[in-house]
């Protein structure tokens, strides 16, 4: 279990290597908080995905100034049954591949309408074809779901995944601007599911 010392330094080093968007550094403007890029810099061909797993990065600015910033592994679907194959159903999955997906949050929060203090918190979820459940969890640097241990948990949400029109090729984990803060939004193959991020009042 890290130390906040140590949370403190991680968030640092989260927020050092946060870089504008490309219409940012090239000038250009955005009504858009939301910037979503891979940590490589490298554009990915979603029909022609390079072997393994990408790394997927995204922020979001928050209204009182503060932010939040999740990293995680990219897997691609390749033809592949993700949910109820892949990734089984009733099962802690690692939301991502190989390290855990890591959050971070440099305010205040409520997720899902509980309370979530300043940190950085590995992210789990269970999926089911009916409900998810989001772990947060206090442990870093988990390696897939191996080490993960649900007494560490900060909080669990269920949420109620959706189905997209139109399957989306590589795990993508982003954040969509919302009243008072973000929805937090997990999209693979056909599968959706969305994490309201609200400041706290």
């Amino acid at each position: 279990m890290k130390t906040p010392a140590l949370k403190t330094a991680c968030l640092l080093a989260a927020f050092a290597v946060w870089v504008p968007s490309a219409a940012a550094q090239h000038g250009g403007t955005s009504d858009a908080m939301v910037e979503t890029f891979l940590v490589e810099g490298l554009r990915v061909d979603a029909a022609d995905p390079p072997p393994g797993s990408a790394v997927g990065r995204a922020g979001v600015r928050m209204p009182d100034g503060g932010y939040l910033h999740v990293v995680y592994g990219k897997p691609y679907k390749r033809g592949r049954q993700i949910f109820g194959g892949l990734v089984g159903f009733g099962h802690v999955w690692v939301t991502g591949a190989h390290r855990a997906t890591e959050l971070v949050v440099t305010v205040p929060v409520t997720v899902g309408g509980q309370s979530l203090e300043p940190g950085v918190y590995s992210l789990f979820t269970t999926p089911q074809p009916e409900q998810w459940t989001l772990h947060l969890n206090q442990a870093l640097g988990m390696h897939l779901a191996d080490e993960y241990d649900p007494a560490l948990d900060v909080l669990t949400v269920d949420l109620t995944p959706t189905t997209l029109d139109a399957p989306v090729e590589a795990l993508t984990i982003d954040f969509a601007p919302a009243e008072n803060g973000a929805d937090l939004r997990i999209r693979w193959d056909r599968t959706a599911v969305t994490v309201p991020i609200r400041l706290q009042e």
